[in-house]
């Protein structure tokens, strides 16, 4: 008689384990994710056990909560707009009848203590007895603070915007160096100017380029590094250097217009040669 009575009590245990296993499958398993409504960030849904539907929407950035509940005893649907813990509404949806919930809603704490989302549950606030934390073992905690950490990261930048960083992190690297090295960070940039000038002077020398158009496009870009430098660079312009770079437009300009004072009315790269023994005899190496 007490092993059956054993054997029975056992088997009372494995059936009552199994009905809590099934229970707690259905609670970890009762919320799920729906598309939210506009103006809300997330959505749940669930069904509790007696038939009742309850719809919660939540806004992260005004921390608001809005709760559908739809009793299974009644026809008629509810909601309640809570904000940072305090509600801030309650009414029958048809008629728009202002309704105490209550009694209604704080039998289903259990059911909500199972909801994984935390942050819906801290903006809740306790309200009807809702608890603050989830009990549910995959609960996303501090779940407002990653997703908008998250808004910022992955906002998309202007192009300008991304400018604008790149030269600030040129100038803040640029003002480290003092001295010498500031003079060799900034000497790759200036032979690549003096290039430039030189390669102008090659076209013009290869007739590709008139006298005219190199003088203005030599005296151009010597201004112009000027502004590369302010606006570009993010360093101050050497006067110097502009004033060296426009050296040989405004020779080759002043050469033109020697030729056409003695009749020459052909391109001035042809006669580079008078032009090199004017410049000596204009400096007195002759």
């Amino acid at each position: 008689m007490k092993s059956y009575t054993r054997i029975k009590n056992l088997d009372n245990v494995i059936i009552n384990s199994n009905i809590e296993e099934d229970s707690k499958e259905f609670l970890l398993n009762l919320w799920k994710r729906k598309k939210p409504a506009p103006g809300y960030n997330r959505a749940y849904t669930a069904e509790f056990p007696d038939g009742t539907k309850v719809n919660i929407e939540y806004n992260f950035v005004r921390e608001v909560v809005k709760i559908e509940f739809f009793p299974s005893d009644d026809t008629r649907h509810f909601y309640v707009m809570i904000q940072r813990g305090t509600i801030l509404q309650e009414r029958e949806f048809q008629s728009n009848r202002p309704v105490s919930l209550f009694s209604r809603l704080s039998k289903y704490k259990k059911y909500f203590s199972y909801l994984y989302d935390e942050q819906v549950l801290k903006t809740v606030g306790g309200c009807y007895e809702i608890p603050l934390e989830s009990k549910h073992p995959y609960a996303t905690r501090d779940f407002h603070h990653l997703q908008f950490k998250k808004i910022i990261k992955f906002k998309p930048k202007l192009f300008r915007e991304r400018i604008t960083e790149y030269l600030k992190q040129k100038e803040l690297r640029q003002n480290q160096y003092k001295g010498i090295k500031k003079i060799l960070y900034r000497l790759p940039s200036d032979i690549f100017d003096g290039l430039m000038i030189l390669f102008l002077f090659y076209l013009f020398y290869l007739g590709k380029l008139s006298a005219i158009n190199f003088s203005l496009t030599s005296i151009l870009y010597s201004v112009m590094t000027g502004f590369l430098d302010i606006y570009w660079r993010r360093r101050s312009p050497l006067i110097t250097k502009a004033l060296l770079f426009s050296i040989p437009g405004l020779v080759i300009f002043w050469f033109h217009y020697q030729l056409l004072e003695w009749g020459i009315d052909e391109p001035a790269h042809k006669y580079l040669n008078v032009l090199f023994f004017l410049l000596k005899e204009k400096i007195g190496l002759t």
